[in-house]
């Protein structure tokens, strides 16, 4: 039997797309594929979710977590800087994690090796990416601060405990006086830090959506100090960097990963080709990455509308769409109207982790 199974599929044209299948005693004679890249092509059934995208044959190819396609008025540079980006938010990379050279990439998808190369210095120096000379790029490492800061931590311990020792103090006594005394104020409350207002309103409504009590703030506020002291903070994953950099002793900030496309595409019907597909957001980067996703999916650019929720107009602009997709937030705006498809943000990782995390501050 088989538990569980990557591969990676290539339905024409140089569309890539990974597919993450979870099986329970599956037999092995149904996870075949169609093989026409080398010699005679060779077609056994896959499960039927292979259906989820696309029912066209498949082409195994390589481990690589890319859609491409060079049929869609967004640039290549822009699918592969939105996609890399979106996979290191959502966890498919992880740190660490070297990325196919470019010239595999280029070979592979029918792009030039010069338009990956950029792309990657481009994420590198957002700090996303990290190159190792001979080796290639790598998702960055972030854990050298705080392997540093966990030394510095040992040293103190160290010499907080040979100064009781002088004093006539055993370790055991100090670890005895250490655990009577009185804990600090109890952590009651989750602090949200993000600025970007759109994206902020969106997570606030999913983390209260869990029971989760939460509030927000910026990182200018955070740095300024106006953050409540008895609050779990919590952000996106990818403000990690400057975040740890800032913290104060006491504080915590819980790093939240990405709805991967796959777990979010679950479930969901391919459109048909004459569906009228609308896209509505008051998050830029929502109506960003959802247009990417769909004309990389090969959707028609004619067949969509993309209106943000703080354009005067957005309702009546998207009467002509069969189909909505949107962020959770912007779902609540639709009460009985058909076809929503709203697509959370914030895993269900996440979720799990930071009520853990809540639940563990209160107990303490």
């Amino acid at each position: 039997t088989l538990d569980s199974f990557r591969i990676v599929i290539e339905p024409c044209g140089g569309f890539v797309q990974l597919l993450k299948f979870e099986c329970h005693k599956v037999a092995p004679s149904f996870c075949s594929y169609t093989d026409s890249c080398y010699g005679a092509p060779r077609t056994t059934p896959l499960p039927d979710t292979c259906n989820l995208i696309t029912r066209r044959p498949f082409n195994i190819i390589f481990a690589v977590k890319i859609w491409i396609t060079k049929e869609s008025e967004v640039s290549v540079r822009e699918q592969l800087s939105a996609q890399i980006t979106l996979g290191i938010a959502s966890g498919e990379y992880q740190v660490g994690e070297k990325l196919p050279s470019t010239r595999e990439i280029a070979r592979r998808c029918g792009v030039h090796a010069n338009t990956v190369g950029m792309v990657y210095r481009i994420l590198a120096d957002q700090n996303l990416l990290e190159f190792r000379q001979g080796s290639g790029f790598y998702v960055a490492e972030t854990a050298a601060k705080s392997i540093e800061g966990a030394h510095r931590l040992d040293v103190l311990i160290r010499n907080f405990l040979n100064a009781a020792s002088d004093l006539g103090f055993t370790r055991d006594e100090v670890i005895r006086r250490l655990k009577s005394e009185p804990a600090s104020r109890p952590i009651d409350h989750i602090t949200l830090i993000e600025s970007d207002t759109g994206l902020r309103d969106i997570l606030l409504q999913e983390l209260s959506a869990e029971s989760l009590p939460v509030s927000a703030a910026s990182f200018e506020e955070l740095v300024d100090g106006r953050i409540r002291k008895a609050a779990l903070l919590t952000a996106m994953f990818d403000e990690k960097p400057k975040i740890d950099a800032i913290l104060k002793s006491g504080q915590r900030c819980v790093y939240l990963n990405g709805r991967s496309v796959s777990a979010a595409m679950s479930y969901e019907s391919r459109p048909a080709s004459t569906d009228i597909i609308a896209i509505v957001s008051g998050w830029t980067g929502f109506l960003t990455f959802a247009r990417i996703m769909l004309l990389a999916a090969k959707i028609d650019p004619g067949n969509l509308i993309v209106r943000s929720t703080t354009d005067p107009d957005w309702q009546t602009a998207i009467r002509p769409a069969s189909i909505v997709i949107c962020d959770s937030l912007t779902a609540t705006r639709f009460k009985s109207r058909q076809g929503v498809r709203s697509f959370r943000i914030v895993s269900d990782e996440s979720i799990a982790e930071l009520r853990a995390a809540l639940n563990s501050d209160r107990a303490s």
